[in-house]
């Protein structure tokens, strides 16, 4: 839902263009100046007043969206993009990311006020530890999340097998997830540990958090990144139709459906930008060599999502297994 409201905005402001893009841009760059100066213990009454005043003028605008009255909000069973949490944040909305599992009862730690680093997933609640179990794959400062307390499951019931793949010795729970954390004791999610693959040149790709990085592109739904044993990554992207068929309009790009859409090679050359753009920063092997796109959306309903809207990437793999293959041919 922070992801819908993230586009949603900066669709509207995108289309607004003119005077309102200048003050919306000016009330995000005043929040992110203001927050830099906080972490250095730093105050500027001048900024101060600007952002006051832009956020009459703007922020409250959109919390108007949302009944006006909106300050905290929490976030958990997926990752919380870190420019989407410093975005909401901007809009005057205290967004709290927290991670816990069914098997810890199920929290492990928050965000909270006076405790929060945006990105993070927090600090250990009180009576939970965690420890950082090295694995082969992980870089180095990172492997998975091991969770510690009295909140953790006795075990699966009637299924010890499966109970002895997830605990260990001493009582501690594999969550499966990997992260780091930091001298402050604030968690941060990298990826799963059974998500990650090699590339054929023995680069480890952990695709989850560039999937996530790469739909914040107004023209990307979704994503799937995938290169396991192969020279190079690939991109199945399913388009945000409606701004793809918007950008078509406004280019002179016919199409009949949104099959067709998907097809065209000026739709493609245009997803390849936006997949440049928003993955800039990701390091070169990691970068989707290639790309197709696919016109239905991932759901529930056709099985390429789990009832939570986590991806089934062997469903999807599966289901478009020559679309894939063509890519490396």
């Amino acid at each position: 839902i922070f992801n819908r409201i993230y586009d949603g905005v900066q669709k509207k402001m995108t289309a607004a263009g003119g005077l309102k893009l200048k003050l919306f841009n000016a009330t995000m760059n005043a929040a992110n100046k203001r927050r830099d100066l906080a972490e250095r213990g730093q105050t500027s009454p001048l900024l101060d007043l600007k952002s006051g005043v832009l956020d009459k003028v703007v922020a409250s605008k959109v919390r108007d969206r949302f009944g006006g009255r909106l300050r905290y909000a929490f976030s958990g069973g997926a990752a919380l993009s870190k420019e989407v949490g410093l975005f909401i944040d901007n809009l005057g909305i205290k967004v709290y990311e927290g991670y816990g599992l069914t098997e810890t009862s199920p929290i492990v730690s928050a965000n909270r006020p006076g405790g929060q680093k945006i990105g993070s997933i927090g600090k250990c609640i009180p009576g939970v530890t965690v420890k950082i179990a090295p694995t082969e794959t992980a870089p180095e400062g990172q492997g998975e999340i091991v969770v510690y307390g009295p909140n953790v499951m006795q075990g699966y019931h009637n299924l010890p097998e499966k109970t002895a793949e997830v605990m260990t010795e001493d009582g501690g729970f594999r969550t499966g997830d990997m992260g780091r954390q930091d001298d402050e004791g604030y968690l941060w999610i990298t990826g799963r540990v059974k998500e990650q693959y090699k590339l054929e040149n023995g680069k480890y790709v952990v695709p989850a958090p560039m999937e996530e990085q790469l739909k914040l592109s107004p023209l990307i739904n979704q994503v799937l990144i995938d290169g396991a044993n192969r020279l190079f990554n690939i991109a199945l992207v399913v388009p945000d139709m409606e701004s793809l068929k918007a950008w078509a309009q406004e280019t002179g790009v016919a199409f009949d459906s949104d099959e067709a859409l998907c097809a065209d090679p000026r739709a493609h050359a245009r997803i390849g930008e936006e997949l440049a753009s928003c993955g800039a920063e990701f390091k070169g092997y990691e970068r989707p060599k290639k790309w197709a796109l696919a016109h239905e959306e991932f759901s529930p309903a056709n099985d390429m999502l789990t009832p939570t809207l986590k991806l089934k990437r062997r469903n999807v793999m599966a289901a478009y297994e020559a679309t894939i293959e063509a890519l490396y041919e």
